[in-house]
């Protein structure tokens, strides 16, 4: 009874689990999902809000700096000066203490600072806005870099789907034979050993088909991580990719669209502003102040009799100037080490230059020998197919042998690899050239540009 329950609840769970999917009907429906809920993404997205706070904050140091003050002093004992006793009639060259000022005081006052020239203040503005682009930049990087792995994850799984099937193919045409020949063993007409061999042959499909599955559940999981899917809810994809047509590529790279060559460029332009910020350094600043302060004191606690209680305003306001003359060679050494730093990114920049011609020439020449090793596999499966029937056929007649047969049906899983792998080839080339060409930020930017 205990069993029978807990196999109940079992169910009932598994029901509800299935209950739970998300059907994608095209790619383009995952892409938007995962933009609009990749983790990663909302990540790099408040990374720009903080970096707009920043620039927000810099600017704040340009408008007037305003203080307001109060304060109560209890000096409740007052120290005493020595002053000569004649004076308040005593004894020449005796000392009398006398305590000076009032117990209480009152104090309020406001200040206000304002930076009138300050070469250094305006560069750190222009220096927050060029990270607030670099931030913007590494945003749409992390956009890009999303898309590229969701595609390539649709990619995966359904090449494992159709590795699967044509598997499952191949194991239940071994499967079919193995009745066969059994029989023909039975009655002598074949050898215990070609039984075995396609009893091993059945049993290797078997691992296979389980390895295709475990990769492929492995991509589904890393699919949902994508698109910040819960593991249980079931994922439904509905597009076939291999049916898709290529999306229209060109065979122009455009080198000022990709974004790792903008993100490095831009890197370039705030590494000469950090120079600039530097020179800054050695400019002359000059500020302005204003101050407007009340003093009230008193020998009593809260006690404002004008008798007793004295009160009195006082103002001031000044322009200084600071201007720097020697600081050890300091800002010298600092400048030359934000020279050697601009230096490096234009190398590097360089050097970047070079691998993206390179990812794209690997791309184009890679979806090229793709393509057309899709077009010749699929031919090859065909006539693989044929030739395995044809030989199959003569098997059942007795004509042709089993050894004949395990090397047609050997060429005919050969021949579905083949074609599985260039598949995946094409589609994954297609992506890459996307990427390289700089073409895919162009769509990320402006969806609607598509030549």
């Amino acid at each position: 009874m205990k069993f029978i329950f807990l196999t109940a609840f079992c169910l009932l769970g598994l029901t509800s689990i299935a209950q739970e999917s998300i059907t994608f009907n095209t790619i383009e429906e995952t892409i938007n999902y995962a933009i609009e809920n990749n983790n990663n993404l909302k990540a790099s997205q408040i990374d720009q809000e903080i970096i707009q706070a920043q620039i927000a904050e810099v600017k704040g140091q340009a408008l007037p700096q305003i203080n307001a003050n109060a304060g109560f002093t209890d000096n409740f004992s007052l120290q005493e000066q020595q002053l000569p006793g004649e004076i308040f009639g005593g004894e020449p060259g005796t000392t009398i203490g006398v305590a000076f000022g009032n117990r209480y005081q009152y104090a309020a006052g406001v200040n206000v600072q304002q930076q009138l020239l300050d070469f250094k203040l305006f560069n750190s503005i222009k220096s927050t806005t060029a990270l607030a682009e670099l931030r913007n930049l590494q945003t749409l990087v992390t956009t890009q870099d999303l898309i590229v792995n969701v595609i390539q994850t649709y990619i995966q799984i359904q090449v494992f789907q159709k590795q699967v099937e044509l598997l499952q193919q191949n194991y239940n045409r071994t499967d079919n034979l193995i009745e066969l020949s059994n029989a023909k063993y039975m009655e002598g007409i074949i050898k215990k050993l070609d039984l075995n061999q396609l009893l091993v042959n059945r049993s290797n499909l078997k691992t296979q088909i389980e390895d295709a599955v475990f990769g492929k559940n492995q991509q589904i999981r890393l699919f949902k991580v994508l698109l910040n899917i819960p593991m249980a809810t079931e994922v439904v994809l509905v597009e076939k990719l291999e049916d898709r047509e290529p999306y229209p590529l060109g065979t122009e790279l455009l080198l000022e669209a990709n974004l790792e060559y903008q993100q490095l460029d831009k890197s370039i332009e705030l590494s000469i502003i950090d120079q600039k910020l530097i020179k800054a350094e050695y400019l002359p600043k000059l500020g302005a102040s204003f101050g407007y302060n009340y003093l009230g004191q008193a020998n009593e606690f809260l006690d404002f009799d004008p008798n007793l209680y004295q009160g009195q305003w006082s103002g001031t306001w000044g322009i200084s100037a600071t201007i720097p003359i020697f600081d050890g060679f300091q800002r010298r050494n600092r400048l030359k080490q934000k020279e050697f730093v601009t230096e490096q990114l234009e190398l590097d920049q360089e050097t970047l230059e070079l691998n993206i011609q390179k990812e794209f020439g690997d791309a184009r020449e890679q979806l090229l020998l793709s393509n057309s090793q899709i077009e010749s596999q699929l031919r090859n499966m065909e006539l693989a197919q044929e030739n395995y029937d044809g030989i199959k056929i003569s098997y059942n007649e007795g004509v042709a042998n089993l050894t004949e047969l395990l090397d047609s049906e050997f060429a005919l899983r050969q021949a579905q690899s083949n074609y599985l792998n260039a598949l995946l080839q094409s589609k994954v080339a297609e992506v890459t050239l996307l990427k390289s060409s700089g073409r895919l930020s162009q769509l990320i930017v402006n969806p609607s540009v598509t030549n």
